[in-house]
């Protein structure tokens, strides 16, 4: 190097990464590496695409809610009230308001002809609706005036269906169902439906009428689950937050709920963040895991170039130019990866919004989202630049004399890479921060991540002891050889294993919730739980229900009656105003029940049940559920007061249970002794167990024969929905969770590349010695092996470990996994490792053993 071309060179590493000889010699230097370097480099594309798709989604999603917030709602304000509104409260509710519509809603049973006379019936959430609603927002039918028909009345009249109804009974428009007393005509399907008011309608079809026909059924008296709604449409200059206070304020003894456009929308908004949380933790991984993978190339590369960088050294090149040529090309990698990733997650994005359009909540335009994607490009580049710089800090150590020595190693000051540590982790935290603002959160979401990373570090670690501890000296040569390559000098093993590891935890950790909760879902069909509710039994009618089920067949496995009441005070102080005692306990109607014995899903933990009322006078002992009690803050020999229905009853808790609320049995919050509730207004809840679909049908036709009133909630059907909602979810998350394995492929490929020459060589001396090329490929064959099943059990260990604790202390369940996943686990990763290596070491015994040892 010249002394004049030496003056000119930037002295310092910010200005050498401006000046063209550095990227000069940055891109020369590269030219025997570039494909190795941008396999690692693809290493970071899984996590900046998977970053990239879930906050452009979110975004869009969110604007989607924000352009159509009154349409969510289809009114400005919207209350509801388990009871009826009397005249008095009607008109005060609509006394502000420009239009108001009423609706009423509740699940009931509907019979569907041609089926009338033989069966064919099914669980529906009605909706009867006046005219005018929704005042925002469409409801899509077919034919496209179903909807003004219903809602005119007259001869057009009749119910609206979902059309998957519609395919289930083989009815069409023009036929005949039933509810209650009163038949109608199919008149219509709905493709859009109105906003949903009900949880329950997630897991019963909507059917929509007119008010008045759902009025005239009979079955409104006798519901128990219905729900009463005013819609309130305002004028122009008003506001709907200001119109709820004044009816809070004006209705203050009401435990009416009270939702804006704007409550809607947070609360979607809500949803949308919990989700994304969850799947940011998954994305961040992956982002992490790439960095990494980074990190291990540049090590690898610079490790290779160090007599290079040496003679550099030796030729007048400053330490920070050197190091400045490395830097260039990490940034070239990291630029690469982030801008690759950006373009895939926006490919994600709008598949998704394509391919999820009718499952989402509002209508979301497929619009690229490129702030979002600027973003989160420029935090993988950032990330991924941080992680390289642990490795390149290691250049500056690297002096002229090393051209004299042979096969010298990258050494570097444990104290030069503490501000560096710092660096990562600030930019970790600030990655997080972007996927969730809330500190608590942020914090959790780094140290989850890191946990989980040192967790896998400490086990392949350990594993990697173990197994060169248990190779004997009499173990035959070709695996003790195979082994022994694992811990040959520069090996990338451990990078291996946590590559491979992560995406295996992740995976199958989420396979085994996932088969957790289809188990909790799953009725066991050899125990005597439900599988058929009937509620809404009037007390006059239980005995009634009886004969039905017994003349079935069928047996009465729990009879229990159930009181709706709410909580007026606690320890003698209004709950609303009690310290302590969450909100929603205030508002919550209580289901209550009276007996003198403990069902078998429930344990006594404090006192002692009460089995009558000793003393008219005295207050009524009660037993709480040790969770609500908890929640509340009250224990034994604490009162309450409790309206019921109109009626204050002050209370004494005397014991306290422990409900498995896993099981299906009934229970309840409230146990009050015989003797107190039985002539409070209620009704009864009669549980059996059907042997077959056509035997519950059965059933139902015969209960609605004599009690129309009388709802059945088949739990089979009830958790297909909630496991058909679950496997979507879980098929979100696995896929997301599948991103980890895209982030550790490249490192896989990138390692098995980076080990090619060494154990070129390692076979050509082999060969020499006498090895033939089929020895060689077995040792090849039992390091790739031991490698998979080394990573496999880094990441099954952990999974295990992590759905026993989710099994014992979230779910209560059985904590052993299933063998067959495990053992499945175990088998692909392996699989992909000896898959892997065998591809990328294609050809290492073709070269004949001299001319390597000429090359070298």
């Amino acid at each position: 190097m010249e002394r004049s071309n030496t003056k000119r060179l930037p002295r310092s590493l910010w200005t050498a990464l401006f000046h063209p000889w550095v990227w000069r010699m940055a891109w020369r230097d590269s030219r025997s590496q570039r494909l190795r370097l941008l396999v690692f480099s693809l290493a970071i594309v899984a996590g900046v695409a998977a970053l990239t798709a879930i906050h452009s989604l979110k975004e869009s999603v969110e604007r989607g809610i924000s352009a159509e917030a009154k349409s969510l709602l289809g009114s400005d304000l919207k209350i509801s009230s388990k009871k009826a509104f009397v005249e008095g409260e009607l008109a005060g509710l609509t006394e502000s308001a420009e239009e108001f519509s009423r609706e009423t809603s509740f699940p009931t049973m509907m019979r569907f002809q041609p089926k009338l006379d033989g069966g064919g019936s099914r669980l529906m959430q009605m909706r009867g609706v006046e005219e005018g609603y929704p005042f925002y927002g469409k409801v899509e039918t077919r034919p496209v005036d179903a909807w003004d028909k219903l809602l005119a009345g007259g001869a057009e009249s009749g119910v609206l269906l979902e059309p998957a109804v519609l395919d289930q009974f083989g009815v069409k428009v023009g036929d005949e169902i039933q509810i209650g007393e009163i038949r109608l005509r199919i008149i219509g399907v709905v493709d859009k439906p109105a906003p949903r008011g009900s949880r329950f309608s997630g897991f019963a079809p909507e059917a929509y009428v007119r008010l008045a026909d759902l009025e005239s059924a009979g079955l409104l008296g006798a519901k128990s689950m219905a729900n009463f709604t005013v819609h309130l449409q305002m004028a122009g200059a008003g506001s709907a937050d200001e119109l709820k206070e004044a009816i809070q304020e004006g209705f203050p003894e009401s435990f009416w709920r009270i939702e804006t456009p704007e409550d809607r929308s947070e609360n979607l908004g809500d949803a949308l963040d919990n989700f994304q949380q969850f799947l940011g933790l998954i994305a961040l991984a992956s982002l992490a895991l790439g960095a990494i993978g980074v990190a291990g190339a540049v090590h690898a590369h610079i490790t290779r170039r160090i007599t290079t960088i040496a003679i550099l050294r030796c030729l007048g090149c400053p330490g920070h130019l050197a190091f400045g040529i490395y830097l260039a090309q990490a940034l070239a990698l990291g630029l690469f990866g982030a801008l690759l990733g950006a373009g895939l997650g926006i490919g994600m994005q709008l598949g998704l919004i394509v391919a999820f359009q009718d499952q989402l909540p509002v209508s979301v335009a497929a619009v690229t989202e490129w702030k979002i994607a600027g973003q989160t490009a420029a935090m993988g580049f950032a990330v991924c630049c941080g992680f390289a710089l642990l490795p390149l800090l290691r250049i500056r150590e690297i002096s002229p004399a090393v051209t004299l020595r042979n096969g010298a190693r990258l050494k570097g000051s444990v104290l030069r890479r503490l501000p560096v540590y710092g660096f990562l982790v600030a930019l970790l935290l600030a990655v997080a921060y972007s996927n969730d603002p809330r500190w608590k959160s942020v914090l959790a979401l780094v140290g989850g991540m890191l946990i989980a990373f040192l967790s896998l570090l400490v086990v392949a670690k350990l594993l990697m002891w173990l197994a060169r501890k248990l190779v004997g000296k009499h173990w035959p040569y070709l695996l003790r050889q195979g082994i022994s390559n694992l811990y040959r000098p520069g090996n990338q093993t451990l990078l291996f294993l946590l590559s491979l590891g992560l995406g295996t935890f992740l995976l199958v950790t989420v396979l085994s919730v996932g088969n957790i909760l289809n188990d909790r879902l799953t009725l066991d069909h050899a125990g005597n739980s439900p599988n058929l509710y009937l509620i809404d039994v009037q007390p006059d009618q239980e005995l009634g229900v009886r004969e039905v089920l017994k003349n079935d067949g069928l047996p009465v496995l729990e009879s229990s009656p159930m009181v709706t009441m709410r909580i007026e005070s606690i320890r003698g102080v209004p709950v609303a105003e009690a310290i302590g005692v969450p909100k929603w306990v205030a508002r919550r109607e209580f289901r209550s029940s009276y007996r003198d014995y403990l069902n078998p899903t429930e344990t006594l933990v404090a006192g002692k049940l009460a089995t009558d009322r000793a003393n008219a006078d005295e207050l009524v002992p009660i037993s709480l559920e040790e969770k609500i009690a908890m929640d509340m803050g009250v224990g034994i020999g604490d009162e309450m007061t409790l309206d019921i229905q109109g009626v204050s009853i002050r209370t004494q808790v005397t014991s306290l249970r422990q409900v498995d609320w896993s099981q299906f049995n009934l229970n309840f919050f409230m146990i009050f002794p015989p003797g107190v509730l039985e002539d409070a207004p209620g009704f009864h809840v009669v549980t059996t167990r059907t042997p077959s679909p056509s035997a519950s049908g059965d059933l139902q036709r015969h209960l609605a024969d004599s009690y129309a009133n009388v709802t059945a909630i088949d739990l089979t059907q009830i958790l297909e929905s909630i496991r058909d909602i679950l496997g979507k979810i879980s098929a979100v998350v696995s896929v997301l969770a599948g991103f980890t394995v895209l982030a550790g492929l490249p490192i896989l490929i990138g390692t098995l590349l980076n080990g090619r020459d060494v154990r070129l060589k390692e076979s050509m001396l082999l060969r020499t010695l006498g090895a033939s090329g089929r020895q060689v490929r077995m040792i090849l064959l039992i390091e790739y092996t031991t490698l998979g099943v080394l990573s496999a059990l880094t990441g099954v260990l952990l999974a295990v470990v992590a759905n026993a604790a989710l099994a014992i202390f979230v779910f209560k369940a059985d904590p052993w996994p299933d063998a067959g996943l495990v053992l499945g686990a175990v088998g692909i990763v392996t699989g992909i490792s000896v898959l892997g290596g065998l591809l990328v070491s294609r050809g290492v015994t073709n070269n004949p053993p001299l001319e390597v040892l000429r090359g070298g």
